[in-house]
């Protein structure tokens, strides 16, 4: 499929996407899709509207911070892409953000991150679908990025960050500045999940869905603690 060779392609022609371990690549830069959204081939036009060269002075955090800062007005140069609330699961492809103009929370954490991809940065969906484990609460999504092995939050690989147009301002490696991550919203009772591509027969953990919680099919990977820790201590 061109999807597929197009990041074989991003992985061979870029030196920050050649550093990535195969199986990180695999599961978090090679899939089309993060959850259940529509599918459509956007890796092509993503990249193409980036419009990257290689760099071997770049980062993988260098070039997320790039993605985030530009590609909403790349994408929309008249009216860059904006923030619009509940509009998941009406507009939260990346194809309908673009053609909208906008999204909620989901819709522009999947796009920012199918852009991270598409220049081989590897990134997934992550989130709550209750805060406090309470729905009425309420529920969010964001995105974390792989940097590399210790080079992360709390010694680890993965870092988050909203899109743009979500979390202005944000910085790759200062939790406290997203506007959720506090004792208030992590207090101990919060599960957090990130989604993951390989499905695991023998360890397989669904990632719940706010927007369709009987959908037991989304592999995923519980975050719980890692952000009940950092953001209880904010």
């Amino acid at each position: 499929p061109e999807t597929v060779q197009q990041a074989l392609q991003v992985r061979q022609n870029f030196s920050w996407a050649a550093k990535v371990p195969e199986e990180v690549w695999r599961d978090y830069v090679l899939p089309y899709a993060s959850v259940n959204e529509a599918r459509s081939d956007w890796r092509r036009l993503l990249f193409e509207t980036l419009n990257m060269s290689d760099d071997p002075s770049k980062s993988l955090g260098d070039v997320a911070m790039f993605v985030n800062e530009h590609l909403w007005r790349l994408l929309n140069p008249k009216k860059p892409i904006y923030f619009k609330a509940q509009q998941t699961p009406l507009i939260y492809d990346s194809m309908s953000a673009i053609s909208f103009g906008f999204a909620s929370c989901t819709g522009l954490s999947i796009l920012y991150l199918d852009a991270l991809r598409s220049v081989g940065v590897p990134a997934r969906l992550v989130g709550t679908p209750a805060w406090h484990g309470k729905y009425e609460d309420g529920n969010h999504n964001w995105v974390e990025i792989w940097l590399g092995e210790g080079q992360g939050l709390q010694g680890e690989a993965w870092t988050m960050i909203e899109a743009q147009p979500a979390g202005p301002g944000e910085k790759l490696l200062t939790p406290c500045d997203k506007w959720f991550c506090n004792p208030s919203h992590f207090n101990g009772g919060t599960e957090t999940y990130a989604a993951k591509f390989d499905r695991e027969k023998d360890h397989f953990m669904v990632y719940p869905m706010a927007w369709d919680l009987a959908n037991k099919n989304i592999p995923g990977v519980n975050r719980s603690t890692f952000y009940n820790t950092i953001c209880g201590a904010c």
